[in-house]
């Protein structure tokens, strides 16, 4: 059994210090949601193959780089959900997909 490739991204904050990162996994294909989807924003249904259940914990990771991604919250029947907007100025230089098979 094949599971999807995950995205390694190699990103720079650009601003006074240019400290390159490395995002990898749902963090890096969060990232990449959220430089595509710019103003517009991220939800957990922006993800291929279904909901990221876990966006809260990547956005997170992402945070604890130096990203500043701010949270808007979205009412719905049941309550509510997160809209995550990427502010800090990113410039990706690399990205690499990585295909992990299933040992078994």
């Amino acid at each position: 059994m094949r599971k999807r490739a995950l995205p390694i991204v190699n990103f720079r904050l650009d601003g006074p210090d240019q400290a390159q990162h490395s995002a990898s996994g749902r963090e890096g294909e969060t990232l990449q949601l959220l430089v595509k989807h710019g103003e517009a924003g991220v939800t957990a249904f922006a993800f291929r193959g279904g909901p990221a259940f876990r966006l809260s914990a990547y956005i997170k990771n992402l945070r604890d780089m130096g990203l500043e991604i701010e949270t808007l919250r979205e009412p719905h029947d049941c309550g509510w959900h997160g809209r995550y907007v990427l502010h800090s100025t990113v410039t990706v230089l690399s990205v690499m997909e990585v295909r992990r098979d299933d040992a078994a």
